[in-house]
């Protein structure tokens, strides 16, 4: 592309991403230079930034996390546009709200780490869940704040008195197989059963 043309068009692609901004009554525009728009969705922001050269640069955050980022030259209005909207809509993502899941043993050491991997588990695959642990003394208390128990195979026995103290949270075993391997794969699949069928109720 000829170099005064593509200034040009860079200079329409910065107005028409003003004006698509301004015209979504979701979203907040701030000039924060004479090169950088800053994009407000909730607790989100975008960064759009032209530099001089052409490159274009599209950010999103929320706090400290960086949720998207992408630079690239500018060639076409078709292309720079499919790009903008891409960073609109991870910019409206609606986060899901994570499930609350515990697990629990006699002292809580082993479950604090099965709960540990679990967590890395579900952050890598963006998965939300919340997996906490706990020793069984400490049920009682804090029962209530999750919506399924996974209790260790060493407590098995347990299960059938936990479910009448415990309502209306469920209380379910973790296969030994699965707790003696801490096999996350087979753990996910009897979390997502157990809210299968709650949805199915």
């Amino acid at each position: 592309m000829d170099p005064f043309y593509r200034i040009e068009n860079i200079e329409i692609f910065k107005k028409w991403v003003y004006y698509q901004v301004l015209n979504d009554s979701r979203l907040t525009l701030e000039e924060y230079d004479s090169r950088t728009y800053k994009i407000f969705y909730k607790d989100k922001v975008a960064r759009f930034v032209v530099w001089p050269i052409g490159i274009v640069e599209e950010a999103v955050t929320q706090g400290e996390e960086l949720l998207f980022y992408l630079h690239y030259q500018f060639y076409n209005f078709h292309f720079a546009t499919d790009l903008f909207y891409r960073m609109v809509e991870k910019l409206t993502e609606e986060n899901e709200e994570k499930k609350s899941i515990l697990l629990c043993c006699t002292g809580g050491m082993t479950t604090g780490y099965f709960a540990e991997k679990m967590n890395k588990y579900c952050q890598l695959n963006k998965i939300p869940y919340d997996i906490k642990a706990t020793a069984a003394y400490h049920l009682n208390q804090i029962y209530k704040d999750y919506d399924l128990i996974l209790i260790a195979p060493q407590l098995r026995y347990k299960v059938v008195t936990l479910s009448q103290e415990l309502k209306p949270t469920v209380v379910e075993c973790i296969d030994p197989t699965t707790f003696a391997t801490y096999d996350c794969d087979a753990l996910l699949g009897q979390i997502e059963n157990f809210y299968k069928n709650k949805e199915t109720l």
